[in-house]
């Protein structure tokens, strides 16, 4: 099998020994997995170290235990979560408990000897490198106590003295001796490593390399995590032993800055320990909340859809398709996008028979977080003219894809007898078998404002109605702006759920 080339298929969900759950694979992850697969094994001679950066919500930690299981029946593998075993101060433990125990299981035959000589060659390892236990092991070599030399050496008379001289000498040799023990214990600790692993792949079938997946690094504690890839390039870069590192990157370099300063290159400094660096593409946003909201159940949906503005007929997907269209016009990141749809649904569990614009709210929503002298400006009624210009709705809202099209669902009513004559000009236009028309935001969101800050039903109304008797064509947005006034949402009201809602992170 050592020219194999691997091609899983996650295409369907999976369900491990262990009664662990893997859902179909959404995002073409396992694309990844078969390129990553295949060159790592190509390179595992020498050993190697791979940061697998992906930011959250991106599905790290599935990736990496879907992997794990596709491989598992050919090559040895560990998982440690780093994040849930940072209460321990010592990462090396860390490392060294999870290959034993996690190899142990994979081996039919348990070799205990090999485990405890693994147990001896580690705690060897860190009592000599242990710096209160150093100046213990200097002492009982050398009988000079450091701490006393240093409290002593403050005068020139001491420091001249022949007893310094004699002390520095015997401390100088204690020290070689202590650093080439040091050097001996993680020669020994890497050699019984090996030879444990060798013995799991000779009586469990399973061949080279060995794949050690740490996930949740950037989440530690930053003296630990710092110490827990030290740990990984200095004392277990040995032939055929992969570790993939998955973290986010961005993340992980803020602690490395926490300990070392925020000068210093945490960029460079990670490239001491990763050999290459490799990206998972981000999933779209609708793909993300489609798998963040899966678990709503047709009871929730028959309680919230008949309260949300554009009508859903109980269509979850065009559900999140909405959310989704609001989190891409405001460019909102995957931690974003989840708490927008969580403030969301804590509004829908509160709401009597009050029925919502959803994108008004959204948006509201939104900008109540990241624009917050706009939303103040809107609530408070000043310069609305303004800001329904679209010149002013781009100034205002920077970087916010205001040209964005969103899908909009919804009936015409025709309950409105001045509005007879538009409802039925605008019908003869459009093709109602689907109900759903593509609408610029921009434009929306200027309808929207005007019922929202003017609070003049008539006057909008009346300009709709001046248009069709000049011979003007029915815009999209005034059939919208005649169902928003039909919902009679006041601006209040509005007010009171984005800032229920915006009061929990």
């Amino acid at each position: 099998m050592a020219d194999k080339k691997y091609n899983f298929d996650w295409s369907t969900p999976l369900i491990k020994k262990n009664d662990e759950e893997f859902s179909a694979d959404k995002l073409n992850r396992a694309t990844y997995a078969n390129f990553l697969t295949n060159f790592l094994i190509s390179q595992a001679k020498s050993g190697y170290v791979l940061n697998l950066n992906s930011s959250w919500g991106t599905g790290k930690t599935y990736f990496l235990k879907r992997w794990q299981a596709s491989i598992e029946e050919h090559h040895p593998t560990v998982y440690i979560d780093a994040w849930k075993q940072d209460f321990s101060d010592d990462p090396m433990m860390t490392v060294v408990s999870s290959i034993t125990a996690q190899l142990r299981d994979q081996s039919q035959d348990k070799d205990e000897q090999a485990i405890r000589n693994i147990g001896s060659k580690a705690w060897g390892f860190c009592k000599h490198a242990a710096p209160e236990i150093t100046k213990a092991l200097i002492k009982k070599a050398s009988g000079v106590n450091i701490e006393e030399v240093i409290e002593n050496g403050s005068g020139d008379n001491f420091t001249n003295s022949p007893e310094f001289a004699s002390a520095a000498g015997k401390v100088v040799s204690a020290m070689f001796k202590d650093h080439e023990q040091k050097l001996k214990s993680i020669e020994e600790f890497k050699t019984t490593i090996i030879a444990f692993i060798d013995a799991v792949k000779s009586c469990s079938g399973k061949q080279n390399p060995t794949f050690i997946f740490v996930d949740e690094l950037d989440r530690c504690r930053p003296s630990y995590a710092v110490e827990m890839l030290e740990v990984i390039k200095h004392f277990f870069d040995m032939p055929n032993v992969i570790f993939v590192v998955a973290t986010d990157t961005e993340q992980l370099q803020h602690a490395v800055k926490a300990v070392y300063g925020n000068d210093f290159d945490a960029n460079v400094y990670l490239g001491r320990f990763f050999k290459r660096r490799c990206t998972l593409k981000e999933q779209p946003r609708l793909a993300f909340i489609a798998n963040h909201l899966s678990y709503l159940s047709e009871e929730q949906t028959d309680e919230f859809f008949p309260k949300i503005w554009p009508q859903l007929d109980n269509d979850k997907g065009y559900f999140f398709e909405l959310l989704a269209s609001v989190s891409d016009i405001y460019i909102l990141s995957l931690r974003e996008t989840e708490q927008l749809v969580d403030k969301i649904l804590a509004i829908l569990v509160n709401l009597g028979s009050e029925k919502i614009d959803l994108l008004l709210l959204s948006s509201l929503i939104i900008i109540h977080d990241k624009y917050k002298n706009y939303y103040q400006t809107l609530m408070e009624g000043r310069n609305a003219s303004n800001l329904i210009k679209a010149d002013s709705i781009q100034a205002m809202l920077p970087n916010v894809r205001v040209a964005n099209k969103v899908n909009i669902k919804i009936t015409p009513s025709i309950n409105f007898p001045t509005m007879q004559i538009v409802v039925d000009r605008f019908s003869r236009n459009l093709d109602f078998e689907e109900n759903r028309y593509e609408v610029n935001y921009r434009g929306l969101w200027a309808t929207q404002l005007n019922l929202l800050i003017e609070a003049e039903p008539p006057v909008f109304i009346d300009n709709i109605s001046n248009s069709h008797r000049r011979g003007q064509a029915t815009q999209t947005n005034d059939m919208i702006g005649i169902e928003l006034l039909k919902m009679n949402v006041p601006k209040t009201k509005f007010q009171d759920w984005v800032e229920l809602a915006t009061s929990f992170e």
